[in-house]
Formats: C-alpha cells, sequence, structure tokens
C-alpha cells in the first residue's frame, strides 16, 4: 500500500465546505458541521488525514445527514405505509433513503478507515520533515 504525502503549504486539514451551498436548514447545517470535526479528528488522532480525503470526508458527512433526516421522517410514519394511489402496504421512500445512506456511510468509512475494524490496514499519512542545511539557509536565501 502507497503512502499518502502531505501537502507543503498546510497543516494537511482540509478546509471545512460551506454547508449552506449544500443543506438548506440551519440544524443540518450544524450537524455537518459537528460530524466533519468529529471526522477530521478521528482522522488526525489516527495519522490517517490527507487532503485528499476531503471530498469523501465531504460525501461521508451528507450520508450522515442524509440517513438523520430519513430517519427521523421513517420514526414518524414507520418503514412500511399505504400506498396513496392504491392503498397498498409498500416500503416508505424514506426508508429506502436511510437504507442508501447507511451503505454509502458504511462503504466510505471503510475507505476511510474510520471503524476500529479497518483502522490497521490504512497508511498513515507521512508529515514530510524539512532538513536544516549547515547555515540555515542563510546563502541559499542570499542571492
Amino acid at each position: 500500500m502507497t503512502n499518502l504525502v502531505e501537502i507543503d503549504g498546510g497543516d494537511g486539514v482540509p478546509p471545512e465546505p460551506n454547508w449552506r451551498l449544500i443543506f438548506g436548514r440551519a440544524p443540518d447545517r450544524e450537524a455537518a458541521s459537528a460530524y466533519w470535526k468529529s471526522i477530521i479528528s478521528e482522522l488526525r488522532g489516527a495519522e490517517k488525514l490527507a487532503v485528499a480525503n476531503s471530498h469523501s470526508i465531504k460525501r461521508l458527512v451528507v450520508a450522515y445527514v442524509t440517513y438523520d433526516i430519513s430517519a427521523k421522517e421513517v420514526l414518524k410514519s414507520g418503514p412500511v405505509i399505504k400506498a396513496k394511489k392504491t392503498g397498498v402496504p409498500t416500503y416508505n421512500p424514506w426508508w429506502t433513503t436511510m437504507s442508501n445512506a447507511d451503505s454509502q456511510a458504511a462503504a466510505l468509512e471503510k475507505s476511510l478507515c474510520i471503524s476500529p475494524r479497518e483502522r490497521g490496514t490504512g497508511a498513515k499519512v507521512e508529515k514530510k520533515v524539512k532538513r536544516q542545511q549547515a547555515g540555515g539557509g542563510y546563502l541559499k536565501n542570499r542571492g
């Protein structure tokens, strides 16, 4: 497995997305921000945080928030509802959305090595070490 290398010019932490562009409701944006910070903290602690993972982290946050929204709706009306036109019992569309969000989140957690089972499998991000030269780079900066 290849090791990930930190990108120069930053602390290796991807910038938090503008949740206002994705979620219309303030509670959803607040939940997304809390999930983002939690995931970033988890990945940083496991030394697996890289800017290259920012889009995967964003998709994971969207899956979490979508799951939460869907779960609330399923709790209101149940996993099975009567179809409006026929009255025949059918799966609640929110149940399907919740199930899909759960599957997406599980796959992304595995990909990012977030779940405890996967933590040991992913590569750690190597921090670039700047070598000090004799003279502290004085001659390089003078010319």
